[in-house]
């Protein structure tokens, strides 16, 4: 049985390594040791792999997914019926769609994967942020309207009028509009396959409400 461990959000290698903590390479090894095969990638631009992440959309993840999927079906070593894909915060949304248009992917897991769409997610998360750093309810008013309008401009309801320019420049990436577009909801009602949805309790970029969501 092969599981394929997909990474979340951030240009992270195959590691995932946050903090000096390589997680996949973690779980890889435990996987590894209970008997699976496991692979590990790294993302477009990071690594050894090419391409550049400010244009790669959520659907190119998915469909790099499905290509490691395809090359784990052609190995004789590996269990065609038993290929698992696992997907960490924004690699479950990639993990969803992929399994919508693979079946070769036999199962899917979430691991701290949002349950409610990209735009929502990043005003939940700027304001989870804002309430940690204390600002004043007017300071927080205001950065909620900026990203508001850094929004509807990204996906073509607004103008860039009243952006700082270098906010502009960060923000206005196909790789940014199609995670602000992404409905959790919409993908997985597409999915058949058996999902397995992990989420920990102290979780403060993904509050452990968006399993339920899931």
């Amino acid at each position: 049985p092969a599981v394929v461990l997909v990474p979340g959000s951030a240009p992270v290698d195959r590691d995932a390594t946050v903090f000096g903590v390589p997680i996949f390479g973690q779980l890889a090894r435990g996987l590894a040791d209970a008997g699976f095969l496991v692979v590990r990638y790294d993302k477009r631009g990071v690594g050894q792999s090419g391409g550049r992440a400010e244009s790669a959309t959520l659907a190119d993840y998915g469909n790099d997914l499905r290509e490691v999927v395809q090359y784990l079906d052609d190995r004789d070593d590996v269990d065609r019926d038993r290929i698992v894909v696992v997907g960490h915060s924004e690699g479950g949304w990639v993990s969803l769609l992929a399994a919508a248009r693979e079946d070769k992917i036999a199962a899917v897991a979430l691991l701290a994967t949002p349950g409610i769409g990209g735009a929502d997610l990043i005003l939940e998360q700027q304001q989870g942020e804002l309430t940690r750093l204390a600002v004043t309810e007017s300071e927080r008013q205001q950065k909620s309207a900026l990203q508001r309008r850094i929004h509807a401009a990204v996906t073509g309801n607004g103008s860039w009028d009243n952006v700082p320019d270098a906010l502009q420049r960060q923000a206005d990436t196909p790789s940014f509009r199609s995670f602000l577009e992404f409905e959790p909801a919409d993908a997985i009602r597409r999915v058949r396959q058996p999902m397995l949805v992990v989420q920990g309790e102290l979780d403060q970029q993904v509050p452990a409400y968006h399993a339920e969501r899931l």
